[in-house]
C-alpha cells in the first residue's frame, strides 16, 4: 500500500461582530483553535459562546482550547483507524471540554450555564476529514463533488435554540461525521454567516459564496494579512447586515 503524502494545510481565521451584537453593543463571543499534529493532521475547532450566557465567551474559549489539545494528544499516542475508533476520539474532545468548562464554573462560583458555548470540531487527515457538532456552526467541505456541510446545524427543543457544551445530555447531542475523501479547502463558521452563505432548511452550501472565498484563500501568500483582509470582507455592507 502507498502511504499518502501529508497534506500541506493554510489556516486564515477571522472573527468580527454580526448585526446582532452591533444592534445590542455586545462582544463577539466566538473563538476559534488549531493545532498542526506532527503526524500531519490538522485540528481545528469553533465555537459560539451563548447570547444568554453571562460569560459565554469565555466558555467558547474554553471549549476550543480544550477540544483541541485533547485531540492533539490522542493522535500524538495512537492514529485511530476506524470509524468507530476516530468516533471516540472526537466524543472524548467533547466531553474533555465540557468538564473543563465545569471546572472553570465551579472555580469562580459561576453555574456552568453561564459559560454555554457551541462546538465545531474538525480532524482533516490525507485521507478525510472527521468532524463533530454541537449547535449551530457550520463546516462547508469542498472535495471532488459539490459543495458539502459535514454536521447539519442543530436546533434546540425551542425556537431560535440549539445545544451546548454544558449540557448534561451531552453525548447524545455530539454529532459526528466523517468524509473518506482528501478536502481541497473548507470552511467554518458560526451561526451569524449562516443566513448568507447556507440554504439551512436543506443544509445545503451557498456556492456563489464560497467559490471566491475559496479562491481568495488558494491565492493568499500570507494568512496573517489574509486573515485581516477577510475581517474588512465580513464587515462590508454587502456582507454585515445579512448576518445574524
Amino acid at each position: 500500500m502507498t502511504p499518502v503524502a501529508p497534506p500541506n494545510f493554510r489556516v486564515i481565521a477571522a472573527s468580527v461582530q454580526g448585526t446582532s451584537h452591533l444592534r445590542t453593543r455586545t462582544p463577539c463571543q466566538d473563538a476559534y483553535h488549531f493545532a498542526e499534529i506532527a503526524t500531519g493532521e490538522l485540528v481545528v475547532a469553533l465555537s459560539d459562546g451563548a447570547g444568554s450566557a453571562a460569560l459565554g465567551e469565555e466558555g467558547a474559549q474554553q471549549a476550543v482550547v480544550t477540544a483541541v489539545a485533547t485531540v492533539a494528544t490522542a493522535l500524538e499516542r495512537y492514529c485511530p483507524t476506524t470509524r468507530r475508533a476516530w468516533q471516540v476520539t472526537v466524543q472524548s474532545a467533547f466531553l474533555a471540554a465540557q468538564q473543563a468548562i465545569f471546572a472553570r464554573a465551579a472555580q469562580q462560583e459561576r453555574s456552568p450555564r453561564d459559560f454555554a458555548a457551541t462546538l465545531l470540531l474538525l480532524i482533516f487527515t490525507a485521507e478525510g476529514t472527521i468532524g463533530g457538532l454541537v449547535g449551530d456552526c457550520v463546516a462547508v467541505l469542498h472535495h471532488d463533488g459539490p459543495l458539502l456541510s459535514l454536521c447539519p446545524p442543530q436546533r434546540g427543543e425551542y425556537a431560535n435554540t440549539t445545544n451546548f457544551v454544558t449540557q448534561p445530555d451531552l453525548r447524545s447531542q455530539i454529532d459526528v461525521r466523517q468524509l473518506a475523501k482528501p478536502v481541497k479547502a473548507a470552511a467554518l463558521f458560526s451561526d451569524g454567516l449562516a443566513p448568507l452563505a447556507m440554504n439551512l432548511a436543506q443544509n445545503e452550501p451557498f456556492a456563489p459564496f464560497f467559490e471566491p472565498l475559496f479562491a481568495f484563500l488558494a491565492a493568499a501568500d500570507h494568512a496573517a494579512v489574509a486573515g485581516e483582509q477577510f475581517a474588512d470582507f465580513l464587515t462590508t455592507d454587502p456582507v454585515n447586515p445579512r448576518t445574524a
